[in-house]
């Protein structure tokens, strides 16, 4: 049983809207040459925006290599965020046929191809089984999803999610009597909020879940922060019914993404961790296989 719902509604990491100050894409294009991954990432993500088409780079043919360091990441939280900008850095505003080729030299297996319409298309991608296993033993896949949209030249990619996904198949209240992750991160807390133990009650079992890194939209404000989005499902027992929870820690690990894709680097605090969880919503837990949404 797969959750029905979209499990990415505010994932996307770059805003459609306008920069307040028009872009100079060929200053863009030099940021491409940065020696900080960062820069180069935040460059092709504002290319993409405006609809401009970059060839493939360094960064797309060593994503596996970028992949390998953030596999050795301890923390689950780390790890996803590592895996997020490599592979931006290397998809970003490029063809997607010489995306998926890369993609496919390097041994990222395709697993689902999703196609909401004919002028969007959504590929997930296995990047790693098992890429992380926890304390109590749980395997945790590290996933992706490449999305791309058409242009009258072809398709070029507009964003990629990057996430974990684990299968518990076990009752929430048994799970909880295990410390199964690091203290004070976003999965530990997971388990420690108390309208959980509510909700157990009428659905006992924790499905599974996923976790995923990126910019959290909010109406009306002008600027996004980054952070995790942790979606999971709860069945009744003999799976006669379920709900999906969906919930968001911001982060200071990144600068806030202002209208246009450009980041706020000149104010940004870099800070370890994420804040509260905060919940976003509650949905079916149902038939379908979970899939992301548009920005």
């Amino acid at each position: 049983m797969r959750a029905a719902i979209l499990l990415f509604p505010l994932l996307a990491s770059c805003a459609a809207a306008p920069a307040e100050e028009p872009p100079d894409p060929a200053a863009l294009l030099r940021t491409l040459e940065d020696p900080d991954l960062f820069r180069r990432e935040e460059a092709a993500c504002r290319l993409s925006i405006l609809g401009l088409e970059i060839p493939a780079t360094s960064d797309t043919g060593r994503m596996r290599e970028g992949i390998n360091l953030a596999l050795s990441e301890r923390s689950p939280e780390l790890m996803i965020w590592r895996a997020y900008h490599v592979l931006r850095a290397g998809c970003l505003a490029r063809n997607w046929k010489a995306v998926s080729d890369a993609l496919a030299t390097q041994e990222f297996r395709l697993i689902e191809i999703y196609e909401p319409h004919e002028r969007a298309k959504f590929v997930r991608f296995l990047a790693q089984p098992a890429a992380y296993v926890n304390r109590a033993g749980d395997r945790h896949d590290l996933f992706f999803w490449v999305q791309s949209i058409r242009k009258e030249d072809g398709w070029i990619v507009r964003e990629v999610y990057v996430g974990l996904n684990v299968k518990f198949e076990a009752p929430f209240k048994q799970l909880t009597q295990t410390e199964r992750y690091p203290k004070d991160g976003v999965l530990a807390r997971f388990f420690e909020l108390e309208e959980l133990q509510s909700l157990a009650v009428v659905y006992p079992t924790l499905e599974e879940m996923d976790i995923t890194y990126g910019r959290i939209r909010r109406k009306g404000e002008p600027a996004s922060p980054a952070g995790f989005h942790l979606n999971a499902g709860f069945v009744m027992d003999k799976k006669a019914g379920g709900r999906s929870v969906y919930y968001t820690a911001a982060s200071q690990i990144d600068p806030p993404e202002e209208p246009g894709g450009k980041l706020n680097w000149a104010r940004h605090v870099p800070a370890p961790g994420a804040g509260p969880l905060k919940k976003q919503g509650v949905g079916f837990w149902g038939g379908g296989a979970p899939k992301p949404s548009e920005d």
